[in-house]
């Protein structure tokens, strides 16, 4: 399989000079904007419960909140795998790596684009199971 290289856009971080502003009349202050995370991520496991032979559908997802192209990696991480057939593995707009208890990929988001992994599974054996993402 052939290597490909993807690169991204760079952003220069500078000073601009100020402006001077005349103003006039009672000025407002404005709300201070709340701190949202370049890039926040979700976990969905559905259902909750099942029964050995049932079928689990584990979904992570990254979505890039930022207004510039971002190098996003995603993951789910699977401690009972051996507990577990996965019988399907898929994700947008990566292809996921399946590495036995960890399945991950990664690929370049646009601003507000997300990217997801889907893995379907049949347990094998009682227990419990914590997926976790990153």
């Amino acid at each position: 399989m052939p290597l490909i290289k993807r690169t991204a856009a760079r952003v220069a971080v500078g000073v601009l000079a100020a402006a001077a502003v005349a103003v006039s009349g009672p000025v407002a202050a404005q709300p201070a904007m709340a701190d949202t995370p370049p890039v926040t991520g979700s976990l969905t496991i559905t259902p909750s419960t099942t029964v050995v032979g049932g079928t689990v559908t584990v979904v992570a997802t990254a979505t890039n909140n930022t207004t510039s192209t971002q190098e996003v990696s995603l993951g789910i991480d699977n401690p009972q795998y051996a507990a577990q057939q996965i019988t399907a593995v898929s994700g947008s707009p990566c292809s996921p790596r399946n590495l036995h208890s960890l399945i991950y990929c990664g690929d370049y988001l646009a601003p507000g684009a997300t990217m997801s992994i889907k893995v379907t599974l049949t347990p094998t054996a009682a227990g419990t199971d914590n997926f976790r993402s990153y």
